[in-house]
């Protein structure tokens, strides 16, 4: 864009800054006491400074204490002497750009004017007079703080509009609203100074406004951190996530392959884990709790993968030799889900989905409270769903006989409370669920109980088995 319109802009405000001095000059004079001119000196070096030496708080913020300077330098020295310390630092700014420099210089003059005419309705410099406690001199000097900085704040919105065509709503929203909070702790702190130089002397002003700023550089070096470590979590979680989702597709790959080859585990997977969440939808376990059970459910015979194919697919009943081979999967499938970190737990359930409550189950003859409530649960649903499917060893048995025999194994092969809520389902679901023989028990599993999701992701999605695991870490 043409510089035209910015240097007309520049030159307004340059034309409404002479007036102000100009008619100020006519109306008050100009002070000469050697303290004014000792003074600007001394507060044009620490102007510079303030300009020049910003705290840096983070890569994208700095704090400055140029603008507590300005308002303090107002109510001591009054506009036309502060005009004159700020010009170094609009030379600073400007960085030999005249134009930024000229504006800078004009935005100043007309801050300081503007925030002298408030305070001097009250008091007059504060260095030419003898400073006594007064209220109304400190609420002066937050009055003009807040003219100073509002006056900064229009003369920034009216550039960018000029410069970039910017809207005055987005300007608010980007470049003046985020800084509120820490203007306002400037006007503050300067109001602190002022207070601190009428009760204790300059050198306590000094103390009390190098603290402010100090406090306010820690508290947004605070605030930075604390963004850089929700940022830093939410790319871990979101790396953590990635790997869940390729740690659960493998999985589930591995039982597909091994229900290509016997056309069952697959099946029986997707049963399992049909049946486990909504037992533990039943029992009241809570959303996590389903989640992970759904999907150890869905794993519970990864162990199987890596056994002899003629032992998988055999039929008939097996030798001693094979059942013990074929029982090693338990413990298998906790080694390869432990290996995943978000998996420990669940692969804990996966090793005892085969133990009982008579202490005769395998690999380690766990009995009753010993054994946690999700592999009792894990125990009872792939128990259930082994009997109604057909297996490459037998078909699959009457949902009535199924449930005679979970019966009858309350409290010795099975928990009895988990095969009572097992039988509550049945009762209330149709032919089709209690054969595992509907759209709900397509693998790897799409939704639960009634057709109702209880987890929320799809797992026929990649996306949805990496949503699997719900997190609670923060």
């Amino acid at each position: 864009m043409s510089e035209a319109p910015v240097r007309t802009y520049v030159g307004g405000l340059a034309a409404l800054g002479v007036a102000f001095v100009a008619s100020w000059t006519y109306r008050f004079g100009v002070e000469t006491d050697p303290r004014f001119v000792v003074s600007t000196l001394a507060l044009c070096g620490l102007l510079y400074l303030a300009c020049v030496y910003r705290v840096r708080v983070s890569e994208r913020c700095e704090i400055s204490a140029l603008d507590v300077g300005l308002i303090v330098s107002v109510a001591m020295l009054g506009p036309f002497w502060t005009a004159i310390a700020a010009l170094p630092c609009a030379v600073a700014v400007g960085k030999k750009d005249w134009l930024r420099t000229g504006y800078e210089a004009a935005r100043n003059t007309v801050q300081v004017y503007l925030a002298g005419m408030i305070f001097s309705a009250v008091s007059g410099p504060l260095v030419g007079t003898s400073p006594e406690w007064d209220a109304s001199v400190v609420y002066a000097t937050l009055a003009s703080g807040v003219i100073l900085l509002g006056v900064g704040y229009v003369a920034h919105a009216l550039l960018l509009r000029v410069k970039h065509c910017q809207e005055l709503g987005e300007t608010w929203k980007e470049d003046l609203e985020p800084y509120l909070v820490p203007d306002a702790l400037n006007v503050l702190t300067a109001g602190l100074g002022v207070l601190a130089l009428l009760a204790y002397g300059s050198l306590a002003a000094l103390v009390v406004v190098a603290g402010s700023i100090g406090s306010q550089a820690l508290v947004y070096r605070l605030r930075e951190q604390a963004k850089e470590n929700r940022e830093l979590r939410a790319r871990v979680g979101s790396l953590e996530q990635a790997l869940t989702t390729s740690n659960t597709t493998f999985g589930t790959m591995v039982i597909r392959d091994l229900g290509a080859r016997d056309g069952y585990t697959h099946r029986h997977a997707a049963a399992t884990a049909t049946y486990a969440a909504d037992l533990a939808h039943e029992m009241k376990l809570d959303d996590a709790r389903v989640g992970r059970l759904r999907m150890a459910g869905l794993l519970h015979n990864i162990g199987l993968f890596g056994l002899p194919e003629d032992l998988l697919l055999a039929t008939g009943k097996l030798n001693s030799i094979a059942q013990s081979r074929l029982a090693e999967h338990a413990a298998r499938g906790e080694e390869a889900l432990a290996a995943v970190p978000e998996f420990e737990e669940l692969a804990q359930w996966v090793r005892w989905h085969h133990e009982r409550p008579d202490g005769r189950g395998y690999p380690d003859k766990l009995r009753g409270p010993w054994i946690p409530l999700e592999a009792r649960i894990l125990a009872v649903a792939q128990a259930y769903s082994a009997m109604v499917l057909d297996q490459p060893r037998r078909p699959g048995m009457k949902s009535v006989e199924a449930r005679e025999l979970l019966s009858a194994g309350i409290d010795t092969e099975f928990d009895g409370v988990v095969v009572r809520a097992l039988l509550r389902l049945l009762d209330t679901e149709s032919e089709g669920y209690r054969r595992a023989d509907d759209h709900r028990f397509v693998f790897p599993v799409p939704e639960s109980k009634g057709g109702a999701r209880l987890d929320g992701p799809d797992l026929r999605t990649q996306d949805g088995l990496g949503q699997i695991l719900p997190r609670n870490r923060q």
